[in-house]
């Protein structure tokens, strides 16, 4: 009889909002059973200013380290306040997906770095961890993102073929499926939610625009819209990846607008983005299911109904979905394959050589 497992999943996106926690049960094939008891537990604004530096600066290696831990004592008091608020203990779940927080992303040179300490946090809540999901993507050859597409496919089997869900966070990444397995096909898109929030924190001191209400406010300006979308990153062919700090330069011209129209330019170049890279799929989907803090923002998602005519938009929560843990899901469900030895990338999502299995075990 095949095994089912209990799995954890942390998600500490480029967003810097937080740490985000789910948990699922599957025998890494199927997914036997989604738990809705979420958690959520929202950076201090003094620690958010540190791992932005880190990200913004050079520091130095003790000084890496030491945000490290910090970062990684957080996640394990979500785990611990999670455990004791549910009457779980901890030898009654099996293992937790510890994506960390990612500081540097360079798939040319074979580099990506997600903060964590998987060692300390394993210790911390007494479970066993499995941490670095994209090093041997890399290595392999591959983009070491996008990893979820595998979760998207059995999250949402259920739905119209062929189908895709969006996901926005920092960064926006894009699954496509028709069929079986063998027809997911992913890569990142464009920027996400991270010009948004970054032009919001240095002009108003906001974390970020809540619910698209000031972008909503402002005019797109489609004249530097327009030669701002000839740039080659929006036309790049898969497998691709970026870092959230890859747009910063090419969208320049927008940040010097009216805040309210920079931002309503952000939705419009997003939306025009999504639109140029559909075009890399065999067919167009039916429908775009959207998940993550993107999905909030209802400048985005109009934009992107009024480019994308003939495809169906939705949110996630639509079909019964919180999108704000999909990912946390994800790394959950990513965990449970990699103790099994199942690939958990592939050819047609991050570019790798060969199917790859990533992820590394700590145990407690």
């Amino acid at each position: 009889m095949t095994r089912t497992y209990k799995s954890i999943g942390l998600m500490s996106g480029t967003s810097m909002d937080g740490v985000d926690l789910a948990m699922i049960e599957s025998d890494g094939e199927n997914l036997i059973k989604r738990h809705s008891n979420f958690l959520h537990l929202p950076y201090e604004q003094d620690f958010k200013i540190r791992l932005r530096s880190l990200i913004h600066s050079d520091s130095s290696l003790l000084r890496i380290k030491q945000i490290e831990n910090e970062l990684t004592i957080i996640h394990a008091d979500l785990v611990n306040k999670f455990l004791t608020k549910n009457k779980i203990k901890p030898s009654e779940i099996d293992l937790i997906g510890f994506h960390g927080h990612t500081i540097l992303h360079n798939p040319k040179q074979q580099i990506t770095w997600q903060l964590g300490n998987a060692q300390l946090l394993a210790h911390k809540v007494g479970i066993n961890v499995i941490a670095d999901f994209r090093s041997n993507d890399v290595i392999l050859g591959g983009q070491g993102a996008p990893l979820v597409p595998i979760y998207h496919y059995h999250l949402f089997h259920d739905q119209s073929r062929p189908t895709a869900a969006l996901n926005i966070g920092g960064i926006s990444n894009i699954t496509y499926f028709a069929s079986n397995e063998k027809s997911i096909e992913a890569f990142d898109v464009c920027f996400g939610n991270a010009p948004f929030d970054d032009l919001v924190k240095e002009k108003l001191g906001h974390d970020f625009d809540e619910n698209g209400k000031l972008s909503k406010l402002g005019n797109a300006d489609l004249s530097i819209s327009n030669q701002i979308l000839q740039n080659k990153i929006f036309h790049a062919k898969p497998p691709k990846s970026f870092d959230r700090d890859d747009f910063i330069s090419v969208l320049t011209p927008v940040t010097k607008l009216k805040i309210e129209d920079a931002l309503a330019t952000f939705a419009y170049i997003h939306a025009r983005a999504v639109s140029i890279n559909l075009d890399f799929f065999p067919t167009k989907p039916k429908e775009i299911l959207v998940c993550g803090g993107g999905r909030k923002n209802n400048a985005i998602i109009d934009e992107m109904r009024n480019c994308l005519t003939g495809i169906d938009i939705k949110s996630t929560e639509e079909v019964g979905i919180n999108g704000d843990f999909v990912e946390a899901e994800a790394f959950a469900f990513l965990a449970i394959r990699s103790l099994l030895g199942l690939p958990i990338s592939f050819k047609n999502t991050t570019g790798v050589s060969v199917p790859s299995c990533g992820g590394v075990i700590y145990k407690f």
